[in-house]
């Protein structure tokens, strides 16, 4: 015996609401610290975030110690740093700009990366040590033993420090 017409449409929204139902189970069950697999993960994300802040640093260093330029300058030298860093974990910048783009916009993963970058920076800098031991350079070396060791002099000649002297005019 034939099934009415209408029995097949309260099937059919039945089977569409249970679809539905079942999508949306599936939704909320997922890992919600998950990045989509079309961005860069975490720990990709942070690593080149923590190349890229040191690469500011140095560009920030290097302009410090040179003659001065512009800000416009540097920050052009930055971002040519930007590019080799990405080129050296192998991302295009649409890539990195669209992955970083999406992090700004869930502010509770980007809090995550950046927990790893500090992480990242703080570790590379617990390997250099302390500048006061025996490979720093020297000029570190003698704030250990002068507290003053800014004012002191090097011969050019040698490496032998003459503390407190002044230049002769």
């Amino acid at each position: 015996m034939p099934v009415p017409i209408i029995f097949r449409k309260r099937m059919n929204n039945r089977i569409k609401a249970l679809v539905t139902g079942f999508l949306f189970l599936m939704a909320a069950c997922s890992d919600p610290t998950a990045v989509p697999k079309e961005y860069l993960q975490k720990d990709k994300m942070s690593k080149i975030l923590a190349d890229m802040t040191m690469a500011d640093a140095y560009g920030n260093e290097v302009s410090a110690m040179t003659a001065p330029m512009p800000d416009s300058v540097r920050q052009e030298k930055v971002k040519i740093y930007y590019k080799q860093i990405l080129d050296l974990h192998k991302v295009s910048v649409k890539d990195f700009m669209a992955s970083y783009n999406w992090y700004e916009s869930h502010p509770d993963r980007m809090k995550e990366v950046f927990e790893k970058v500090q992480a990242d920076i703080a570790n590379r800098k617990n390997k250099l040590g302390n500048p006061v031991d025996e490979n720093a350079p020297v000029m570190f070396r003698l704030k250990g033993l002068f507290p003053y060791a800014d004012k002191a002099i090097l011969l050019h000649t040698s490496d032998t420090v003459r503390p407190f002297i002044k230049r002769q005019p």
